[in-house]
């Protein structure tokens, strides 16, 4: 598939031509090319069920631990189905999934996420952790170069991502070990924290 790049010549040499004007000169070779080729040019997004599934694998979380309205109606499959991508034909009569995401489908994703990760890192913390064995979770958050700040990173990235994370990676999200002022958090927050900027990534939402 060609660049951006590529085509700009041919494009400026047809539309001079047709308006009478002497063509553009195209750009000097040695110029960088505007564009980089994308290697995933057909991204798609996670839809109901499969956001549930991963979610629920990485997290070790069953379906009814990963997100419930008022303990009651599971978040994804009746609460925020349709947001999700996907259909109700009997309580919503939408036979079909929507080809695209609503403007309510941030919102529903943040929702699940978000309580994904709380329900893990607060069974973490009140029994033998699966997740977060690193961190004590019932103290401040440890220093952002302290090891068990990047161990708790990477294992949410191999979790998550199925990946280790780079270097900058690991430095960005240790920042979050303090608020604005530079005052250590919870380590309980951090871990949420964490865990929810990684499962909200673009990389963990499209496929």
């Amino acid at each position: 598939m060609k660049t951006a790049r590529a085509l700009l010549p041919p494009l400026m040499l047809m539309s001079a031509t047709a308006c009478g004007l002497d063509p553009v000169p195209a750009l000097p070779e040695d110029e960088p090319e505007a564009l980089a080729q994308s290697t995933r040019n057909d991204l798609q997004w996670k839809r109901a069920l499969v956001l549930q599934r991963d979610l629920m694998r990485a997290l070790e979380l069953s379906e009814d631990e990963l997100c419930n309205e008022l303990g009651t109606f599971d978040c994804v499959k009746q609460v925020h189905l349709v947001s999700l991508g996907g259909h109700d034909a009997i309580e919503s009569a939408i036979y079909t999934s929507l080809p695209a995401p609503l403007a309510t489908t941030p919102v529903a994703v943040d929702r699940v996420v978000l309580a994904g990760c709380t329900h893990r890192v607060d069974s973490d913390a009140a029994g033998d952790a699966k997740v977060f064995g690193d961190l004590d979770l019932k103290s401040d958050a440890p220093a952002a170069d302290d090891p068990a700040v990047e161990s708790t990173i990477t294992t949410l990235y191999r979790r998550l991502l199925a990946r280790d994370p780079i270097e900058a990676e690991v430095e960005k999200l240790a920042t979050l070990v303090v608020d604005e002022e530079g005052t250590p958090i919870a380590a309980a927050d951090f871990a949420k924290l964490a865990c929810y900027a990684i499962g909200t990534s673009t990389e963990f939402l499209f496929i």
